[in-house]
């Protein structure tokens, strides 16, 4: 996606041209499509929640929940996910 803005620079008007990157993402909680920008998107997560009608809060901490009983780590457990 392009982006086109017009900025003063020493008097002068300069014409500023920049790129993002744009993800179409489904939401793994309700199945909805959104879309984030490369700077909004997490790349470490696995896992990817709308911020529309989901709460991304409690959504990260029934996915920890569940990952920590699959791989039979306990809730005291230092290990980070």
């Amino acid at each position: 996606m392009h982006t086109d803005y017009y900025r003063m620079r020493n008097g002068i008007q300069q014409h500023c041209r920049t790129t993002r990157t744009v993800y179409h993402l489904r939401c793994d909680s309700c199945g909805a499509e959104f879309t984030k920008t490369s700077k909004q998107f997490n790349h470490r997560s696995s896992a990817h929640c709308c911020d529309v009608y989901c709460n991304p809060r409690k959504f990260a901490q029934k996915q920890s929940a569940i990952l920590r009983k699959f791989t039979k780590w306990d809730a005291s457990s230092s290990k980070t996910i």
